[in-house]
């Protein structure tokens, strides 16, 4: 805590550890609408509050630090009394630990989720491989792909998410893509693969490829073309679309033409590192067109708030965005 705040704004080791379970609860993934309610009712009852959250969220974003830098002269000769000294290291005694179970179940999932696949890529990162034949392969963030390349056939199976292939064209080595629900077989091409739970939708931005699913004959998709096929279901369709726009992911743009801003935010989700948690009944009414460079995202909370009727508020590792 700065030695700048006056006794009376300081908060109490229970009001800390108050702070910290609420960003644990913010930061779950599955937050409820009355939560979100409880917890600007508690932030709003006690100045002391606000003091609390902004140590927590400084300790929680202070986590990849080394602990010899939590404990220069500076910080402990701020504290006047041995009551004070005793107090400060209390707090390390309670937060650490709950610090590290958070870190320990994050580093566990990652692992065991993705150290089978040749590639992969976390939240916020993206890839540009260039692959032995010449040519390119994009991941998208939150995405892992396996590669088989051989001296007659290469072949890229994706895991699950997202990526962009450009391809060199040799037809004596065939190149196939799989995601689950069907195959795609690249004829000289750039497009992208997305693979759902159960789907798999192909957009091809220049040439053309041919897709195969459910035993059904191929069908050949052309530069601004995109399918959509589902495990069990043979009747496809296949429609128009600008591919520029849905694949500028690739790009570091991500392209949205009157979508409802719940919808954004879910997108988002995969770009932004910290946990975005928002209303999406209350939001799903609010709708926009807008290019969001994902490595700014930054300035289009900044902007999304001067532009709309929400409040964006940054706690740390948490993005809270709400009607206003």
């Amino acid at each position: 805590m700065s030695k700048f705040q006056d006794e009376e704004q300081q908060a109490t080791d229970a009001e800390v550890e108050d702070a910290i379970n609420w960003l644990v609860r913010l930061t779950s993934g599955d937050v409820t609408s009355q939560e979100l309610k409880d917890f600007e009712i508690w932030r709003r009852a006690d100045n002391r509050h606000e003091v609390a959250l902004s140590e927590a969220r400084h300790l929680w974003v202070s986590m990849g630090t080394p602990l010899e830098s939590y404990y220069q002269p500076d910080d402990i000769a701020s504290f006047s009394s041995e009551e004070g000294f005793r107090s400060y290291f209390f707090r390390w005694q309670i937060i650490l630990p709950i610090l590290l179970i958070l870190s320990i179940g994050v580093f566990a999932q990652n692992w065991l989720t993705r150290w089978q696949y040749d590639q992969y890529t976390s939240t916020g990162e993206q890839r540009m491989l260039s692959l032995e034949d010449g040519s390119k392969m994009w991941l998208d963030a939150d995405s892992a792909a396996d590669i088989y390349f051989s001296a007659g056939k290469r072949f890229v199976r994706l895991a699950y998410g997202e990526a962009f292939f450009d391809v060199v064209h040799n037809p004596l080595r065939p190149f196939i893509v799989e995601a689950g629900a069907g195959k795609v077989k690249a004829l000289g091409t750039s497009f992208g693969v997305e693979r759902g739970d159960n789907s798999m939708t192909v957009t091809v931005e220049r040439g053309k490829v041919e897709v195969s699913h459910n035993g059904s004959s191929d069908m050949q998709l052309d530069a601004n073309q995109q399918v959509k096929v589902i495990d069990g279901i043979s009747a496809v369709q296949i429609k128009k679309v600008n591919a520029g726009q849905v694949l500028a992911w690739h790009t570091g743009k991500l392209v949205f033409e009157n979508q409802s801003l719940s919808s954004i935010l879910s997108v988002l989700k995969h770009y932004d590192k910290r946990v975005i948690m928002f209303d999406s009944d209350t939001l799903a009414n609010i709708k926009l067109s807008s290019i969001i460079d994902i490595h700014h995202l930054k300035e289009w909370y900044d902007g999304l708030q001067q532009s709309l009727p929400v409040n964006v508020d940054i706690l740390g590792p948490v993005v809270w965005v709400r009607k206003r």
